[in-house]
C-alpha cells in the first residue's frame, strides 16, 4: 500500500509538471496538488507508524472542520451571487437545504448525507488556492509589453489608493526592468460614485509619482469590472498577448476571465497585506465558483446522490 501511494504521488507530480508546461491557468492544477498534498499526508502517516485509532479520531475532527468551513464557504458564494446580481434562486436553494438540516435530523440517512455537500465546497476551495498560490509562484517578470494594469476603486471618487497604488508599483518594476520600455495601458471606467475614470487616476499617478513616461500610456476609460477590464484591453490591444497587473489575490480568477475570452494574458500580482488578503480569497473563490454557477449547482447535486448512496450501503 505504501509503494502504491508513493508511486501515485510521483505520478501526480510528474502529471503536475506537465500541466505548468501546457497551461497553468487552469483548477487542474489544483486538482494534482491536493492529490500531491494527501499522498504526502498518508505517507507520513506510514513512515512514523501512527495507529489506526489517532486516524480515525483524525479524521473525524477533520471531517467536522471541514463541514463547518464548508457552510461559511457556501454562504460566501451566496452572498457574492445576490450582490451580483440580486437573483433569489440561489439563496433560496441554500436555505432550503440548511433549513432541511433541522427538519430531517431525525431520518439518519439524511443526517449522515447531507452534510457531504460541504466537503464540496471545500474540495473546490481547496484546488482553487492551491491553483491561485501556484500560478503566482510559477509566473515570473514579463521581459517585454504591453503591460495592463487594472483598475480597483479610487479612494474619494478621485485618487488612487493603497491597494491600486500596489498594483501600479508592480508593472512599474517590471517595466523598469526592460530593455525597452513597454506601453502600460491602464484599464478602469468611471463609477457612479467616482468623479473621473479609474484610468485617468492612474496613468496620472503613475507619472507624477513613478516617473513613467506619459507617451508610453494609453487608458481604457469603459470597463466597469475585471471582465470588460480584460476585453475591452484587448481590442485596445488588437488581441495582441499582455500582462496584467491586480492585487495578488485576483491574479487568478483575472487569468480564467482573459481564458473564458481566448484572450492571451498572464496576470501578476502587486503586494497585499495578510489581513486584507484572507478575507479576500473568500470573495475570489466566490467569483470563480460563480463564472459557471449552473455547472457547480449540478456537480453539487451529484456529489450529494454520490453521499447517499454511499451511507445507504453503509447504513443497510
Amino acid at each position: 500500500m505504501e509503494t502504491f501511494v508513493f508511486l501515485t504521488t510521483i505520478a501526480l507530480v510528474v502529471a503536475l509538471y506537465h500541466q505548468f508546461q501546457k497551461n497553468p491557468a487552469t483548477m487542474q492544477i489544483g486538482t494534482f496538488g491536493v492529490f500531491i498534498v494527501l499522498g504526502a499526508i498518508i505517507s507520513m502517516a506510514y513512515l512514523f507508524n501512527i495507529t489506526a485509532q489517532i486516524v480515525k479520531i483524525s479524521m473525524q475532527i477533520g471531517y467536522g472542520m471541514a463541514v463547518f468551513f464548508g457552510v461559511v464557504l457556501m454562504l460566501s458564494m451566496v452572498r457574492h451571487s445576490w450582490k451580483k446580481s440580486h437573483r433569489l434562486g440561489l439563496p433560496l436553494l441554500v436555505s432550503g437545504y440548511l433549513v432541511s438540516l433541522l427538519l430531517f435530523s431525525q431520518w439518519s440517512l439524511w443526517w449522515q448525507s447531507a452534510p457531504w455537500l460541504m466537503l464540496y465546497f471545500v474540495w473546490q476551495f481547496s484546488r482553487f488556492i492551491v491553483s491561485s498560490v501556484l500560478y503566482g509562484y510559477v509566473i515570473k517578470a514579463p521581459t517585454h509589453g504591453p503591460l495592463v494594469v487594472l483598475g480597483g476603486g479610487l479612494a474619494d471618487g478621485y485618487s488612487v489608493g493603497n491597494i491600486v497604488d500596489k498594483r501600479i508599483q508592480a508593472a512599474v518594476t517590471d517595466a523598469n526592468k526592460m530593455v525597452a520600455y513597454p506601453v502600460i495601458v491602464f484599464s478602469g471606467g468611471q463609477g457612479n460614485d467616482q468623479l473621473r475614470s479609474e484610468a485617468e487616476a492612474m496613468r496620472d499617478w503613475a507619472v507624477s509619482h513613478y516617473s513613467v513616461p506619459r507617451e508610453k500610456t494609453q487608458l481604457e476609460d469603459q470597463s466597469r469590472n475585471t471582465y470588460q477590464n480584460l476585453k475591452y484591453t484587448s481590442q485596445l490591444l488588437s488581441a495582441q498577448p499582455f500582462t496584467f497587473y491586480t492585487s495578488g489575490y485576483h491574479v487568478f480568477r483575472g487569468v480564467l476571465l482573459a481564458r473564458e475570452q481566448n484572450i492571451v494574458a498572464r496576470g501578476r500580482g502587486g503586494f497585499v497585506p495578510l489581513t486584507y488578503r484572507v478575507p479576500a480569497f473568500f470573495r475570489e473563490f466566490a467569483g470563480v465558483m460563480s463564472m459557471h454557477l449552473k455547472r457547480q449547482v449540478m456537480w453539487a447535486a451529484a456529489w450529494s446522490l454520490i453521499a447517499f448512496v454511499v451511507n445507504m450501503f453503509i447504513t443497510y
